[in-house]
């Protein structure tokens, strides 16, 4: 009985998480130009991952303008409430965001930089390979970079956008925690403020 109380509280708890999320498709409009102008609108550079064991500063790079805008306008529209990481890329970085559950319809313009690499703490889009020649990431789904050396045969994959300022030490325990197929034992959520 008690475990048929516990799945009605979740299946109801998804269901209003996604009843209430705001509809954040471009319907045809022009990826780049749409966020180029969200960008000019909305300037901040800095957002906060909230997760129980910590949190973790991002600073967001202006040479990605398109993938700022982008992270930006999801961290805005409350898209990063009750996420989680759900992939711990063997000693390589820690992956999160939407997980296919609820993608949008467009992807965000490529912005390589040969000067943003994989390091330490970076964040990065990922990315699909069907049907995407340029390149283009992913709207929602996003991977912190835990091990430089493992990364590196990254650069030029996916789109560095910016760098963690404080907290890697959550990133590093949320890498090392129990997982089984790369998928934690235990869910890490997170949501993602403005500071």
């Amino acid at each position: 009985m008690i475990i048929l109380k516990r799945i009605f509280l979740l299946v109801l708890t998804v269901v209003s998480l996604f009843s209430c999320k705001k509809d954040l498709r471009l319907f045809d409009k022009d990826p780049k130009t749409f966020l180029t102008e969200y960008g000019k609108e909305n300037p901040e550079n800095e957002v906060v991952i909230k997760t129980v064991g910590g949190d973790i500063t991002i600073k967001l790079y202006d040479k990605t303008p398109l993938h700022r805008a982008n992270f930006i306008r999801l961290v805005k529209s409350n898209y990063y409430i009750h996420r989680t990481f759900y992939r711990n890329v063997y000693l390589t970085a820690i992956q999160g965001g939407g997980e296919y559950l609820d993608q949008l319809d467009y992807l965000v313009p490529p912005e390589y930089f040969p000067e943003l690499t994989h390091k330490r703490g970076a964040i990065a889009m990922a990315r699909y390979d069907e049907g995407n020649p340029e390149k283009a990431s992913s709207p929602t789904e996003f991977f912190i970079v835990t091990n430089a050396a493992e990364a590196q045969k990254l650069n030029g994959l996916y789109v560095v956008f910016g760098e963690v300022i404080k907290g890697m030490d959550v990133v590093d325990k949320i890498q090392q925690a129990p997982e089984y197929y790369e998928k934690p034992a235990i869910p890490v959520f997170f949501r993602i403020e403005m500071p």
